[in-house]
This record gives structure tokens, C-alpha cells and sequence, in this order.
């Protein structure tokens, strides 16, 4: 019998190719939930804008699956009586440090949980896939999920609040974990002298291992960019000029201006690459542009006037992909190749 082929369009295909879509955002802050992230320069790298992760359709409504249980656990709380507060004027309760680039918004807040029915304490809501889940019920939030306790961590240091309620859900068969977990100034100290260190830095910190090969490093979003000399995004978070500043703002030490989020993400015609985030070495430098060679030998400047970082990045894509080396290439990976996982 003839195999007869998969339709081209069908209903999930068409579902998944909606939400691919959809036009995804930089985060404008670094995020308390990215906070407890095992290696810097992934967190400078997020913060920087260096590259925004694409997801197919199908991971795009796995990750929503989270926000659609936040609405059936706030019933379930206030069904046994919690006074639960879960937005600030119709939008979710925010918090930021100091500096105004650190922080995130909290998922609720409330009193009158079982654990300790007097003290208020912020709610966390994690969904889990059925391991995830086991680990975390047998070992503890802070043991199984350390980037999830840090999370909690800083919302209760930036909002002066001593208490925080894990919940966990199981996926695949609705079973409930809860922790009961207590601020620890110490561990939130810690993650706040991070948070200002990843801020203040103008190029990225080490790599959590020089080894391309290192299981964490490859399933990274940045393990292109990091190991294998991909070109960063060409925005104002990118560009020697910018330097965020209080008030959770950016400026621009070139045009001498406070830059919006619009500006960032759009950035403009005299951008120039923060050198570490060219994939080639710098040899030379003027008046708004860096010099560099590649593992070929040859060289390019980047800089208004010279090669500019919006056309690097398209050169970059266009080589065809049987050519070995290319410029900004320092390992002869084809920057438009997928990169193996095995």
C-alpha cells in the first residue's frame, strides 16, 4: 500500500505556526526568575538583548500551559479562604531593586494560607512535568529548583515580606506540592550583589565552561553565540554607546540621550558592537569603529561609515553554508547552520 503523505496544512500545524507568530520581547529587566541561572554570562547575555531564544509553535503553548493554571489555583486559595491580592491596577504586582533593572512581577500575595495563617506571604505558582515534579516533592524547592527558590528569594527581599508558598502542580495528574518557604537575607544578599554585578559589567563575564561540549553550555539558548562565533542582535543594548543608569533607564553616551525601550530594541545606524560580542579578534580602533581579523586573516571595521553591525549580521547569514571559514567565523561553523545536540 502507497504511504499516504501528511497533509501540508492541518489544524495543529496551523495552531503551532500562529503562536510562532506572535512578535516576542527582550525583557526590559533582569528577572528575578533568571537570577539563580548557574553561569554569568548567560545572564549578562539576556540582560544585554544579545539574542532573543526562538521556540517552535508546540514549546510556545507548553510554556502558556503555566499562566492558563494561574487562574484555577487563585480560586482554589481563595476557596479555602486566602486572602490573595494577585494584580496592581489590573496589571500583575511588580517589583524592582534600587537601580530599577532588577526585579519581576510576582504571580500573588496573600495571608490566611494553612502554613501560617497570620504572616503574608508571596505565592509562586510552577507547573511541572511528572519527574520534575517527583524530584521537587522528594528533595525541596531549594535543593530541586534552585533558580526558583532564588526567584522567591528576591521577591521577598524586595518587597519585605518573610514568607513565600510553593506551589506545584504535576502536570500529568494534578497532584499538588506545597512548600512553605522562609526568607533567608543572606542567600537574597548574595542574589543582589549578582544582580548589580551582572548590571554594572560592559562586557561579558567568564563562560560557565570553555568547553563547547559541556552538557549545560548546549543546552543553552546563547550556545551559538557563546561557543560557536554567532553574531549578537544589532540594538542599542549591544552597542558600545549605551550604559544603563538608575531608574531602571538606558542612555546613550553618542547622541547624548535617555534612550526608551523602542530605541533599544530598534537602535540606529552608528551602532557599534561591544567588541567580545564580534565573533573575531580586535586589532585596532578610532573614532566610532573597531577594527578586527578574522580566523581567515582578513579584516573589517565595524562602524558607521565602515561595515556597519546591521550588515555584518546580514553577510554573516548569506555565505553559503559549504564555506568553511567566513569573516567573524573563529571556529568555521557557518553561522547559519543549526548546531548538533548529540
Amino acid at each position: 500500500m502507497v504511504a499516504v503523505p501528511e497533509p501540508v496544512r492541518t489544524t495543529a500545524k496551523e495552531i503551532y505556526a500562529w503562536y510562532e507568530q506572535r512578535k516576542e520581547e527582550h525583557r526590559e529587566h533582569l528577572g528575578a526568575s533568571q537570577i539563580g541561572h548557574q553561569c554569568d554570562r548567560y545572564l549578562w547575555y539576556v540582560f544585554r538583548w544579545v539574542n532573543l531564544p526562538t521556540f517552535n509553535g508546540r514549546l510556545l503553548r507548553l510554556f502558556g500551559t503555566g499562566k492558563r493554571e494561574e487562574s484555577r489555583v487563585y480560586d482554589e486559595l481563595r476557596g479555602i479562604g486566602v486572602e490573595l491580592h494577585t494584580d496592581d491596577g489590573g496589571k500583575q504586582i511588580e517589583c524592582r531593586d534600587a537601580s530599577g533593572h532588577f526585579g519581576g512581577s510576582i504571580d500573588g500575595i496573600g495571608r490566611g494560607f494553612p502554613e501560617g495563617p497570620k504572616s503574608w506571604a508571596i505565592l509562586e505558582i510552577k507547573t511541572h512535568s511528572a519527574k520534575s515534579y517527583h524530584d521537587v516533592a522528594s528533595k525541596g524547592v531549594e535543593t530541586a529548583k534552585p533558580q526558583h527558590y532564588a526567584q522567591m528569594q528576591v521577591y521577598m527581599g524586595l518587597m519585605d515580606v518573610e514568607r513565600a508558598l510553593y506551589f506545584a502542580v504535576n502536570k500529568d495528574t494534578d497532584e499538588i506540592y506545597v512548600e512553605w518557604v522562609h526568607f533567608n537575607k543572606a542567600d537574597f544578599n548574595a542574589l543582589q550583589t549578582r544582580a548589580t554585578y551582572i548590571i554594572a559589567r560592559n562586557t561579558p563575564p567568564a563562560k560557565l565552561s570553555a568547553d563547547p561540549a559541556n552538557w549545560v553550555c548546549k543546552m543553552c539558548d546563547f550556545y551559538k553565540t557563546c561557543h560557536h562565533g554567532g553574531w549578537p542582535e544589532a540594538n542599542c543594548r549591544t552597542c558600545s554607546h549605551s550604559t544603563p543608569v538608575d531608574g531602571g533607564q538606558w542612555t546613550c553616551g553618542l547622541h547624548s540621550k535617555t534612550l526608551t525601550a523602542d530605541d533599544q530594541r530598534k537602535g540606529c545606524g552608528d551602532h557599534v558592537f561591544i567588541p567580545p560580542l564580534v565573533p573575531a579578534n580586535p586589532i585596532d580602533g578610532g573614532e566610532n569603529y573597531v577594527e578586527y581579523e578574522a580566523k581567515d586573516g582578513t579584516t573589517f571595521k565595524n562602524g558607521p561609515g565602515h561595515d556597519t553591525s546591521a550588515s555584518l549580521i546580514r553577510s554573516a547569514k548569506s555565505v553559503p553554508k559549504n564555506r568553511k571559514k567566513m569573516v567573524g567565523d573563529n571556529n568555521g561553523v557557518p553561522f547559519d547552520d543549526p548546531i548538533p545536540f548529540d
